[in-house]
């Protein structure tokens, strides 16, 4: 999973900059058929090799190896649950800690009837 992060970023990072596979390999000083292999996912460059790419592009190793140029956002932990339990759900968390403890007491009640 972590090399076609990689193979996008350095897919998308060389299409943004117009660059060949080559012209890009030759400013990085290394092959074209590495720099090929690093974008079209079949490896992955060595950690010296990718920092020179995340100076080079000025991104964090982070981006180029695991989260990418855009980040998902993190998938909504209530999407499977009915709405009206969403929108409860979404009411509590806009409460005050105060309020919320309070709910917290009110449902722990009615648990312990």
């Amino acid at each position: 999973m972590t090399s076609l992060k990689v193979a996008e970023t350095l897919k998308e990072l060389r299409h943004h900059r117009g660059f060949t596979q080559k012209q890009l390999s030759e400013q990085l000083h290394i092959s074209r058929q590495a720099y090929s292999n690093y974008e079209n996912g079949t490896r992955l460059p060595d950690l010296e090799t990718a920092c020179v790419i995340a100076d080079y592009f000025q991104i964090s190793l982070d981006q180029l190896v695991r989260v990418g140029l855009h980040p998902e956002k993190p998938a909504d932990p209530f999407a499977s649950l009915p709405k009206d339990m969403q929108d409860f759900l979404s009411d509590y968390h806009c409460l005050p800690d105060e309020k919320q403890k309070r709910v917290q007491s009110y449902t722990q009640f009615l648990r312990d009837r």
